[in-house]
């Protein structure tokens, strides 16, 4: 007759062997790349598998997958009130693309969403604080303007700062004109024109055309090119007939 303690003992080796068993034979977790593949397929409209997959990702509590349900829903299927909930959910899970678009919601009344400044901020700043350089620039606008939040010209800047550091050649463009006018942060000519260029190489039309006026002008300690300020000019025109237009 066995222990009981020997009982116990084989007890817990069974379950373990039981515990290794399941793992060896349950599926993988799927990269992102892999949801947002079937979330283009899902967006389409396609294919319904597509769908009733990122429903099984997403009920499993993955948030790319609950982003890409809602961006399913809403754009194969028309369903705003449907994509806002996975919104939502995906955003608390700290997916900054869904929490843009829950901001984007607040703030210019889509999705079927009042207009809540407060609540645009919370969403943005989710977007801000996972990566997001769109949910950064909006914050800056929104600080700069005492949108949802008290107005606040350094804030405004800061935010700005985070957005120009994430690529962002708007940011980058308005972060020029603070530098320069002093607005929320000491002037800085330097720095006013350093981040006008970057702008500008960002194919920003707007600085574009401002750094083309600066080198036609000599301002911003620039030296005068007309040859160059042509240029710009005329790659300003081209930027914003080919890709900003639209």
């Amino acid at each position: 007759m066995m222990t009981n303690q020997r009982v116990k003992l084989i007890g817990a080796v069974l379950a373990f062997c039981a515990l290794c068993a399941c793992s060896a034979t349950s599926d993988p977790p799927p990269t992102q790349a892999q949801i947002e593949s079937i979330g283009i397929r899902a967006n389409q409209g396609r294919q319904d598998e597509a769908l009733r997959q990122l429903q099984h990702w997403a009920d499993r509590g993955m948030p790319v997958a609950q982003r890409e349900l809602a961006l399913a829903f809403l754009q194969a299927h028309g369903d705003a009130a449907k994509a806002r909930v996975w919104f939502e959910k995906a955003a608390q899970g700290g997916d900054a693309e869904a929490a843009f678009q829950l901001g984007e919601a607040f703030y210019f009344t889509r999705l079927g969403a009042a207009k809540d400044d407060a609540a645009a901020w919370k969403y943005y700043r989710i977007g801000a604080d996972h990566g997001d350089d769109r949910s950064a620039l909006m914050l800056a606008r929104m600080a700069k303007y005492g949108e949802g939040v008290a107005k606040d010209p350094a804030e405004s800047v800061r935010w700005l700062a985070l957005a120009a550091e994430r690529g962002n050649a708007q940011a980058m463009f308005l972060l020029s004109n603070a530098y320069q006018s002093g607005e929320g942060v000491a002037p800085d000519e330097a720095l006013a024109r350093e981040w006008l260029e970057k702008a500008a190489a960002g194919d920003y039309p707007v600085a574009i055309q401002a750094l083309a006026l600066a080198v036609e002008g000599g301002d911003m300690q620039m030296r005068k090119d007309p040859v160059r300020a042509q240029h710009l000019f005329k790659e300003a025109a081209e930027e914003r007939r080919d890709h900003w237009n639209n």
